[in-house]
């Protein structure tokens, strides 16, 4: 199989890209269009992988040795089929664009069999929308400086599928509880507080759906994790011409960290929910003991981000932006003198609002 497919224009062989507006593959130069549902010629998808290849569920097992399959990394530097540079390309990385002539390639040897992703979502955003995101992001940011509008300076953005485990189970065991519940009665001059003691205990059985896990070490957890919620309706089979004018990347983190990750996150969950219940019935409650288990199942798909620095006062902050939904999350400077004001604003307003409640209760008597 050759290692590299490129994404050529049918009409004048120039490189062509997805368009999120369109849904379609494009042509900058001659204004040339390909829907996907088309299959001829050089940007026809590859053929699927055999059954027995495709990954059906997640296979614990075997997903370290997927993940640093040496087959897949045995070539970092590749020959632009276009121009004839030589590019190099990460060990993760498997779309790209050539820096010399701007061809989209995707390195086919990396997502075959089991290194091919099940499913992608494809880009709903273009990054002609951003800075109008970023605006609508800052507007109620009261603490920024000044000057940062007039100052500050979007850096590149990149467009990038990064790659998740979307995961899919059941937890369920057992949790135990303390409880107390409390009532007062008068007793002649004396107030009398009686509080009862429960041990509470509570079987467990919590289906979860759709639990996205970042399965790249290139960015911050926390960062890809609030920029939830991904539409998972709109997944579609895996395509190599989605990717065309994009970075992607695969895999790489190892099977416990992204095991574990998830099954924190269901177990958080569950624990809120089922503490929640509990509550409802009780003044106070603490969990004792228990354990849950959960069997799990996973699916590779691709999901859209937009990455990019803001650079402001000799400082650069981290933003990505959600493919689908346009939802900013980032880093934000403040304004330590403007902070200072803002809060002593507020610590004003809350003593006045104290103060003329207490007037009011004298005036009245109370």
């Amino acid at each position: 199989m050759d290692p590299i497919k490129e994404q050529k224009c049918p009409a004048c062989g120039a490189p062509m890209r997805f368009d999120p507006q369109t849904g379609a593959l494009v042509c900058d130069y001659c204004g040339a269009t390909a829907d996907l549902s088309e299959s001829s010629g050089a940007n026809a998808p590859e053929q699927p992988a055999p059954a027995g290849d495709t990954i059906q569920g997640l296979d614990f097992g075997g997903l370290n040795a997927q993940a640093t399959d040496p087959d897949a990394q045995a070539l970092p530097i590749y020959n632009c089929v276009s121009c004839g540079a030589e590019v190099i390309a990460a060990a993760e990385q498997f779309s790209l664009t050539c820096p010399y002539c701007g061809n989209n390639i995707v390195l086919t040897n990396k997502i075959t069999g089991k290194l091919r992703p099940e499913g992608v979502l494809p880009f709903r955003i273009d990054a002609k929308a951003l800075p109008d995101a970023m605006n609508r992001f800052y507007r109620d940011k009261v603490l920024l400086p000044r000057n940062f509008f007039s100052e500050s300076t979007m850096g590149k953005v990149t467009g990038v599928y990064l790659p998740f485990w979307v995961f899919s189970g059941t937890l369920s065991g057992a949790l135990s509880y303390r409880a107390e519940r409390s009532s007062t009665h008068r007793s002649g001059d004396y107030e009398v507080t009686d509080t009862d003691h429960y041990r509470l205990e509570r079987d467990v059985s919590l289906d979860f759906e759709n639990l996205p896990v970042d399965a790249s070490g290139r960015v911050d957890d926390a960062l890809t994790d609030s920029l939830e919620p991904f539409d998972l309706s709109e997944a579609k089979p895996f395509d190599p011409r989605y990717l065309a004018g994009f970075t992607a990347d695969r895999f790489d983190r190892e099977k416990d960290d992204m095991e574990s990750r998830a099954k924190e996150r269901m177990f958080s969950s569950a624990s809120k929910v089922i503490s929640a219940e509990v509550s409802r019935e009780y003044d106070t409650v603490s969990r004792t003991g228990g354990s849950l288990e959960a069997d799990l199942r996973a699916r590779y798909l691709l999901f859209p981000l937009y990455l990019f620095d803001v650079a402001h006062g000799g400082k650069s902050y981290h933003f990505a932006v959600n493919g689908q939904t346009g939802k900013v999350v980032g880093e934000i400077p403040t304004d330590k003198a403007v902070s200072r004001r803002y809060f002593l604003l507020r610590a004003g307003a809350v003593a006045l609002a104290v103060l003329l409640i207490a007037i009011a209760k004298y005036l009245l008597g109370r």
